[in-house]
């Protein structure tokens, strides 16, 4: 049974992104097995995150943008990010990027197997991965699976399909992409548009669901026909590619630390933010205090401030409102962009301060949030 140093159980975002940071650390001398299905050859997904300044990627960022356009319930037209930029990264880019980094390394193995099981042992974080043993100091895995079905927690699902579309006439504006279009029925859910134009004639068309149901293919199909032969003037199109994804919106509690050599990363760690269903930038922040706390202790564990902790009950008591149907979604999400310019971008970073929160807060329907206040707390308290 060979040893390492750390192995990396997932080699998609979240594990890819910890072995390069390793790699770029003090301990980029250190044994390292990535195990992993995929190839990841392909441009399976996109990631887009707003960031302050220069990030990590930055070299290989498809797309940057200074201001975005909102279509909402009461408003329709630009919000300035401040100092904030609105990224845009492709799946293929990253991985290429990274995969060509990790190769400098001899140090760094990498290995597309199937992982069958893993466990802590006393000598170190056990996996096995085709039907081969592994053992390391420390295991970061990014494939458990959360336990979504707990009635007492709030868990939905954001889950999308996108098209991107090469046109016959030039209708896009390259320089402004359209993060959320709330111009479709929403069928009493939370269901918007992201447009993110490439260039005048191509651009990623994208159908995103807040709610507890998966539609079938088809439908998602239909929403992105009839918003693109409504809204968008293309003459024709063609689709160059496709995207889908699900990622779960919950307050499930997570275990980041379930045992002493295994931690978990990515949406298995808690990693996606409940409320929004954003990843990226938050894996790379923990990732970043992971790899700092190993330089400087030799230990991973990561450890959150008790007030930070006060973010996961504005997420639980936003999944409420939306779970419950107390206000329309997409009133809410107009509130929140369009009477906080700038500031809401720190809130969802969760880089505010009371202050600033309060007055998020105030610009919300009282109501509608005060009853999903009050039955978070039962539901914490009494279950």
């Amino acid at each position: 049974m060979k040893k390492y140093d750390f192995i990396i159980a997932g080699g998609g975002m979240a594990g890819l992104s910890l072995a390069y940071y390793l790699t770029q650390s003090p301990l980029g001398n250190h044994s390292i097995l990535i195990l992993d299905r995929e190839q990841k050859d392909r441009n399976d997904r996109t990631w887009c995150f707003w960031e302050r300044g220069t990030g990590p990627f930055e070299s290989i960022l498809f797309k940057t943008w200074q201001t975005v356009h909102f279509h909402g319930t009461t408003y329709t037209g630009p919000l300035e990010l401040g100092e904030y930029r609105y990224k845009m990264l492709r799946g293929i880019d990253f991985y290429s990027f990274v995969l060509a980094e990790l190769a400098k390394y001899p140090n760094v193995e990498r290995q597309q197997a199937t992982i069958n099981r893993i466990k802590d042992t006393p000598q170190g974080g056990f996996v096995i991965a085709n039907d081969e043993p592994y053992i390391a100091d420390y295991v970061f895995d990014s494939t458990y699976s959360l336990n979504l079905d707990q009635p007492d927690n709030h868990n939905l699902l954001q889950h999308f399909k996108g098209w991107v579309i090469q046109t016959e006439k030039p209708c896009f504006n390259p320089s402004l992409p359209e993060i959320m279009d709330f111009r479709v029925e929403q069928h009493g859910d939370c269901r918007f548009m992201y447009v993110l134009p490439f260039d005048e004639k191509t651009a990623l068309v994208e159908f995103t669901l807040f709610n507890d149901k998966l539609l079938t293919m088809e439908e998602y199909e239909t929403d992105l026909r009839q918003y693109i032969d409504r809204f968008v003037d293309t003459g024709t199109y063609e689709i160059r590619e496709t995207e889908y994804g699900v990622i779960p919106m919950s307050d499930v509690a997570t275990q980041e630390n379930p045992s002493e050599h295994i931690v978990r990363i990515g949406t298995s760690g808690g990693y996606t933010k409940a409320s929004t269903g954003y990843t990226f930038q938050r894996t790379q922040r923990y990732l970043h205090d992971i790899v700092h706390n190993l330089v400087e202790t030799g230990k991973p564990t990561r450890r959150t401030p008790w007030f930070q902790k006060r973010f996961k009950l504005y997420d639980s008591v936003f999944l409420n409102v939306l779970e419950k149907h107390r206000h329309p979604a997409d009133d809410v999400f107009t509130r929140v962009y369009v009477e906080n310019p700038r500031r809401v971008f720190t809130f969802l970073d969760e880089d505010t301060r009371l202050t600033d929160e309060l007055r998020l807060f105030t610009t919300m329907p009282w109501w509608p949030f005060t009853a999903a206040f009050f039955d978070v707390i039962r539901r914490k308290m009494f279950g």
